[in-house]
């Protein structure tokens, strides 16, 4: 078994080989023979179930279809479902959240298209999302959000090592973001903060009307989050706040949590509708801070504190 594992398994330098051979036909302005690469790398990829290098061979299809392929938006579209439909966890979770950043992004960089448009009860094209109009758009991202979360047992326990090939990172930033399930929550949250007002306005409008969502990580934890308003932004940002912070109260190290746990506070503080909201900041502020006062990461709770003061200050 060692054997034939050893024939049929690809290594890094393998694939790092085939990758310079990609980037040499793209310096030379020949997408069609890089991309013939790129399937070579997909194809071995599968075999090996390599997930990091699957996805990657995803992002560069997509950048030379745009170069060679009519409707290239579309083909990239249905590229990552198919992709999606043949793959597990992770890598189905890992595609659908880039997915829906893609389906996101389009949005961003067409919104008026989508402003002008009425709403249909039915998609005019169900597989072209250029179609859609702006609710249907918005229900797809946040299912494709929703869906890539899922098995988060299996996500926090992948380690987002495993997908250094993929992604851009910062020294030390794997302290703050040490899983594939932290990952895809922190990508899922930059559309759920999203101060776009207009798309969905249901007669019972969730609202962070409740005191204790700017209770401390501990408290907050162990809330019942609940709300008729199923799709609010809001509402489905606090919930993945909480499992983020349920997540890492496990930590020995409490960096996460304290990252986490500031952005979560400080997102309440801007989106709360009731009126001492500053006040009950502080105080779990302050509680945050004696809770980790024997870590270092007291100091960033310490920081948001001297904000709040320095600012009543000049009141």
């Amino acid at each position: 078994m060692i054997v034939l594992f050893a024939n049929t398994t690809h290594s890094q330098s393998d694939y790092n080989k085939l990758w310079k051979e990609v980037e040499k036909f793209e310096i030379d302005g020949l997408p069609k023979s890089a991309i013939e690469i790129v399937e070579q790398i997909a194809n071995h990829a599968k075999s090996d179930n390599n997930s990091p290098q699957i996805i990657k061979t995803l992002f560069f299809k997509s950048k030379f279809a745009l170069i060679l392929e009519e409707d290239a938006q579309l083909k990239i579209i249905n590229d990552f479902k198919v992709e999606i439909k043949n793959s597990k966890t992770p890598t189905k979770n890992v595609l659908e959240n880039i997915l829906a950043n893609l389906y996101w992004q389009y949005f961003q960089q067409n919104r008026w298209k989508f402003y002008n448009r009425t709403n249909t009860k039915e998609k005019v094209d169900a597989n072209d999302f250029r179609t859609w109009d702006l609710q249907t758009l918005f229900d797809e991202v946040h299912l494709l959000f929703q869906s890539s979360l899922q098995n988060g047992l299996i996500l926090q326990q992948a380690s987002l090592e495993d997908f250094n090939g993929i992604l851009q990172t910062q020294k030390g930033s794997k302290t703050y973001r040490p899983t594939v399930f932290d990952f895809l929550a922190h990508n899922a949250l930059q559309f759920y903060k999203t101060t776009e007002n207009n798309i969905t306005q249901p007669a019972y409008k969730f609202k962070i009307d409740a005191l204790n969502y700017l209770s401390d990580s501990n408290a907050f934890s162990k809330l019942k989050i609940t709300s008729k308003d199923s799709t609010s932004l809001q509402l489905n940002a606090l919930k993945i706040y909480q499992d983020l912070i349920q997540f890492h109260l496990k930590d020995n190290d409490p960096k996460a949590l304290a990252d986490v746990d500031i952005e979560r506070l400080l997102f309440v503080k801007q989106f709360a509708t009731f009126s001492n909201k500053e006040d009950i900041l502080l105080t779990a502020l302050i509680t945050e801070s004696k809770r980790t006062k024997s870590h270092e990461v007291s100091a960033l709770y310490n920081y948001e504190i001297a904000k709040i003061y320095q600012e009543q200050g000049f009141t």
